[in-house]
């Protein structure tokens, strides 16, 4: 059981990464981007290719690939969405799908459909503690994502709560309009807020793509279950990103391992469902009162 337990916070802590992008730019932009997982997926490909093609080390072609995905949210932002947010939430959606199947068809013509195969980050024997609880096995993998997920987590509600350009991205997740009154350059925040988000789809990308190997359809899953884990824990909080996809991962796990594999894959659509009828604001989403 707790093997089972520590795979799915592993499988979790993935969700939460994935969850955390989308948070950041639903909570400053206002906009769901259902091309999320493409974004992601396309610069893992130019890391693959910066790396097995061009022969880079593959940590600099990590770098490389993050700033180009963090320039690549900023294009997005800038020149796609930014003309058309006076019209419509809808229209921005239906951008979003149009650059979803933009970088799907790119990376098919570029580098076809054939799985290509990606680096560990990390190897070796996983570390196995034994105890009255019986045998606990670590995989190195785990620590990664692990650590990767607590630094992240750690710097936001660092930089959010302590830094000048920190408080304005929250002023502007709580109100656009007020926040540009009060002189903060809310089109650097926009930017800001799809760079960053786009950045952790390439290294959501980069985590899973040894498992999944690179494919045009690599984070489609993981895009689903990221989105899922921000339901869960309320898409208006970092920290409910994070325990959100803790908590999926773990009952993913437990769901498939005593109930059924089968089950296990329309599970994130049974709790998008019980969350939005019994807890619209998510598990941790904070009920806004307003006055009549």
């Amino acid at each position: 059981m707790i093997n089972q337990i520590l795979l799915g916070l592993s499988t979790g802590a993935m969700y939460s990464l994935v969850a955390i992008g989308l948070v950041m730019m639903y909570k400053v932009s206002g906009v769901m981007n259902f091309a999320y997982g493409n974004m992601g997926m396309f610069m893992t490909y130019v890391i693959w290719w910066l790396s097995s093609s061009i022969g880079l080390n593959i940590f600099v072609s990590i770098a490389l690939g993050i700033i180009f995905a963090a320039l690549m949210g900023i294009l997005v932002e800038r020149y796609a969405l930014r003309p058309i947010r006076h019209l419509s939430h809808g229209s921005m959606l239906i951008v979003t799908f149009g650059i979803l199947m933009i970088l799907e068809g790119l990376a098919v013509q570029l580098w076809g459909t054939e799985y290509k195969s990606f680096p560990e980050l990390i190897s070796g024997a996983p570390y196995v503690i034994r105890g009255d609880f019986g045998i606990m096995v670590i995989r190195r993998q785990d620590i990664l994502v692990f650590s990767i997920l607590a630094v992240i987590s750690i710097v936001i509600a660092l930089f959010t709560k302590f830094t000048k350009f920190g408080i304005a991205v929250r002023a502007v997740s709580e109100n656009e309009e007020v926040a540009g009154y009060m002189g903060i350059n809310v089109g650097s925040i926009l930017a800001f807020s799809w760079a960053f988000g786009t950045a952790m789809a390439a290294l959501v990308g980069v985590i899973a793509a040894p498992k999944v190997f690179v494919s045009p359809t690599m984070l489609t899953f993981y895009q689903i279950q990221g989105f899922t884990a921000a339901v869960l824990g309320g898409f208006e909080t970092f920290a409910g990103a994070v325990f959100g996809g803790l908590l999926l991962g773990v009952i993913e796990k437990i769901v498939g391992n005593y109930i059924s594999e089968g089950f296990k894959a329309s599970i994130s659509l049974v709790i998008i469902v019980i969350v939005l009828v019994f807890f619209p604001n998510g598990l941790f989403g904070r009920r806004v009162r307003r006055r009549a």
